[in-house]
């Protein structure tokens, strides 16, 4: 089998743009960490060429206009360790730190990452978990889509011909949050199971909580309804009140039996996830 594929270097975003769009067998590469290797092993045989935007300049994480922005080339390791994401969001520097081995997270984005599209991304939960959303660049410029709404499905995103992720953008404000995962191993695994819980106090006094499970269901999701009961409550939440977010936690998952674990299991485990998580963010 011929796996050659031809590597572009562009020089610019919408050159980039404009070789997506008129090679309908290109995919982009920055860390090269998933892609390379399917290409080599024969599972890409559609790919035709990579386009690696890794020299673009998508390496900054800034604070601006109220909101904190970051590169889709950024590395893992570039994003756990920057002072704005320590400072601010604790849920996605431990996120981060859980991609592969340290010489991954060396290479791999935080681009390549959220565009794979895999329910078991480790990086997704907390990204939607604060809020994020995703600037895209593209043909007919740039737009902005929460990140709520950027998959639809195991591998598939809202991503139009041509478009790219440029950057990522959260909200600036200090949170409280944790991020937890069960694999086959204690590293170096896919999750099972994922779950991202980040909350901030709001302007009225009141605690914002978003909950985020990674692995049970097609795209990572969010607990809306336990969301909602742990928002509108006095913090921090009376032991009642986390019984029935849990169990809307539970309700949420929408898991299936598969190689790494059983549906039941892994709807089970995302109560405990969510009864650690809050345990972390209350100490």
């Amino acid at each position: 089998m011929d796996n050659l594929a031809r590597v572009h270097f562009p020089a610019s975003l919408p050159e980039a743009a404009d070789i997506l769009r008129t090679r309908p067998g290109a995919r982009l590469i920055a860390g090269g960490t998933d892609l390379l290797v399917k290409h080599r092993n024969g599972l890409l045989p559609d790919v035709t060429d990579f386009v690696d935007v890794s020299g673009l300049g998508l390496h900054e994480i800034t604070l601006t206009e109220g909101q904190v922005r970051i590169g889709s080339a950024c590395t893992m390791t570039a994003v756990a360790g920057h002072p704005l994401v320590r400072e601010r969001f604790p849920a996605l520097v431990q996120g981060t730190l859980q991609v592969g081995a340290f010489q991954i997270r060396n290479a791999a984005t935080l681009g390549g990452n959220v565009g794979n599209a895999s329910p078991a991304g480790d990086s997704i939960p907390p990204l939607l978990s604060l809020d994020a959303a995703a600037l895209l660049f593209g043909p007919a410029g740039r737009r902005t889509v929460p990140l709520a709404e950027f998959f639809n499905g195991p591998g598939k995103t809202v991503l139009q011909p041509g478009e790219l992720i440029e950057a990522f953008l959260l909200p600036d404000r200090r949170t409280a949050g944790a991020f937890l995962k069960l694999g086959e191993r204690r590293a170096h695994a896919i999750s099972k199971v994922s779950l991202a819980l980040s909350c901030w106090e709001s302007a009225h006094g009141r605690h914002e909580v978003r909950i985020a499970l990674g692995a049970v269901a097609p795209t990572v999701i969010r607990c809306r309804k336990a969301e909602e009961l742990l928002s509108a409550a006095p913090w921090p939440p009376a032991t009642d009140l986390v019984a029935k977010a849990r169990a809307l936690v539970v309700e949420t998952a929408r898991p299936i039996d598969d190689l790494r674990s059983e549906k039941n299991y892994r709807r089970r485990m995302t109560g405990v996830l969510f009864g650690r998580a809050l345990e972390r963010v209350l100490v």
